[in-house]
């Protein structure tokens, strides 16, 4: 049994691990550290949990009696700051949730840019640290590594999203990304490890949806590379992964919503290859994305946990 702890366990993607980590077969949650809220029921935070633990925040704890660590803060810095108050165990396993690791600049960083679909066998061939994508860099990424793998990035792409409103800090439909996001660089760095040529613009836009969880994206770039040999690099490269899918109709986000997984459709209009990418944003670009992680580093089987049912609607 692996035993987990949480620290930031007040955030919304601690409550997102909460609900999948009590539910694993293969975990034993040990303790969600919130000093703020220490003796509170986790359910009073986080909804959906009454009945399902009695499990209460604990304060600040020390990491010898876990396996994984999981950092769930919010603000940039912390998850760094929370390591260098800690004294951090030998055979530890952390995962972090937070951009704060994500592009280290020394080269020989111990930490992992944890997307399972670019970087399964750093996770299963004994990483001990893991920074789990930003949810735009995620579905970008997934969106256009079967053609960086075959070096086919070479003009600018354009990216338009609607995305969950986040905190309600946007309204439905204003603009929360206009061509400047740090995740933009993040998506960059990551499709060079597949094709070090490339150098093309990556143009995001992004609006609020006013819903609660989902992201979709419209890719589109020019490729003189046919619909159906688009079709079989992209079936070809996600044959071996368990959460995402090329899709024969429009994706919906009600068939990701609650699930780890991520459908995407191509097609071509022209010389202009069109693609359009579905997942929920909160657990594929958050929580359920590093249990996925856990389960690679501890040598489970990815879907350990993650069977998750979409909200169809």
């Amino acid at each position: 049994m692996i035993r987990a702890g949480i620290a930031g366990g007040e955030s919304e993607s601690a409550g997102d691990l909460i609900r999948i980590l009590i539910n694993h077969p293969d975990v034993e949650l040990v303790w969600v550290s919130a000093p703020n809220e220490e003796g509170v029921m986790l359910s009073q935070r986080h909804r959906g949990l009454t009945g399902e633990t009695y499990m209460r925040f604990t304060g600040d704890k020390a990491l010898d009696d876990i396996d994984v660590l999981f950092m769930c803060f919010t603000q940039d810095g912390d998850s760094e700051q929370y390591l260098n108050h800690h004294t951090i165990p030998e055979n530890l396993k952390i995962i972090d949730l937070s951009p704060d690791f994500r592009m280290p600049e020394d080269e020989n960083s111990e930490w992992v840019y944890a997307l399972p679909e670019l970087n399964r066998k750093p996770l299963v061939r004994g990483a001990k640290r893991a920074s789990v994508p930003g949810p735009y860099a995620t579905i970008m990424l997934l969106s256009l590594l079967p053609l960086a793998k075959n070096l086919l990035l070479n003009n600018d792409i354009h990216v338009s999203c609607v995305s969950s409103t986040g905190a309600g800090e946007e309204k439905p439909g204003e603009a929360s990304v206009v061509l400047e996001h740090e995740e933009i660089e993040e998506t960059r760095k990551a499709l060079k490890v597949l094709q070090n040529s490339f150098n093309s613009n990556i143009r995001l836009v992004a609006t609020a949806g006013g819903w609660d969880s989902g992201l979709a994206a419209t890719i589109y770039l020019d490729t003189p590379i046919s619909e159906d040999d688009i079709k079989d690099i992209y079936d070809m490269f996600y044959e071996d992964h368990g959460f995402t899918f090329l899709s024969e109709s429009h994706p919906d986000l009600g068939e990701v919503r609650g699930t780890n997984k991520c459908l995407m459709r191509v097609g071509k209009s022209g010389d202009t290859l069109v693609i359009s990418s579905v997942m929920d944003d909160n657990l594929k670009g958050g929580a359920s994305a590093a249990v996925h992680v856990m389960n690679l580093m501890f040598g489970l089987q990815e879907r350990v946990g993650l069977m998750l049912k979409a909200s169809a609607r």
